[in-house]
């Protein structure tokens, strides 16, 4: 029996609530990456895998996949349609393998580590989708304090989102 419920989403960030609040780094029904007021721990489902402090972490780098469909979902549809009469029948992807990404992170010894994250759709994410969460990850790890959003992980999306939709105010 599950422990969380996605709640909300926005590109490749799914808010889990429940037993352990996190923010979700793809898809959370399979391989992914919970970012947590105490960690990163990369998740198959609900089985954690490892576990890396924040104090212990100097870098965070989300490598999502990003498409040029205004809607990823749309892409994932009409993609494969448009392919088949125009391509000529190659793929352009392989479909024996689940589309990952990277969730790559730099320990304060050095260590580099990459965590595989499934992605939510073939065709990739929206550039701004993608953006908003590279940056998310560089601010919660520049900005120790900013951690404590983690605990409430909706209202965490619900304020990204406003800024990605408004852009940031200007000073």
């Amino acid at each position: 029996m599950p422990t969380t419920r996605a709640t909300r989403r926005l590109g490749l960030l799914t808010a889990l609530e429940g037993e352990t609040a996190a923010l979700a780094v793809g898809d959370a029904a399979a391989r992914h990456v919970r970012l947590t007021t105490a960690g990163l721990a990369p998740h198959v489902a609900e089985a954690p895998t490892g576990f890396v402090p924040w104090t212990r972490v100097r870098s965070l780098a989300i490598e999502a996949p990003t498409t040029w469909w205004p809607y990823p979902a749309l892409g994932d549809s009409i993609g494969p349609i448009l392919e088949g009469l125009l391509g000529g029948g190659g793929s352009m992807l392989d479909a024996s393998q689940t589309p990952t990404f990277a969730v790559r992170l730099t320990t304060e010894d050095g260590d580099r580590v990459e965590w595989r994250a499934t992605q939510h759709y073939l065709s990739g994410y929206r550039r701004g989708d993608a953006r908003a969460a590279l940056r998310l990850g560089e601010y919660l790890v520049a900005r120790p304090e900013s951690r404590l959003l983690l605990a409430r992980p909706a209202e965490l999306l619900d304020r990204v989102t406003t800024l990605v939709r408004r852009g940031p105010i200007a000073e």
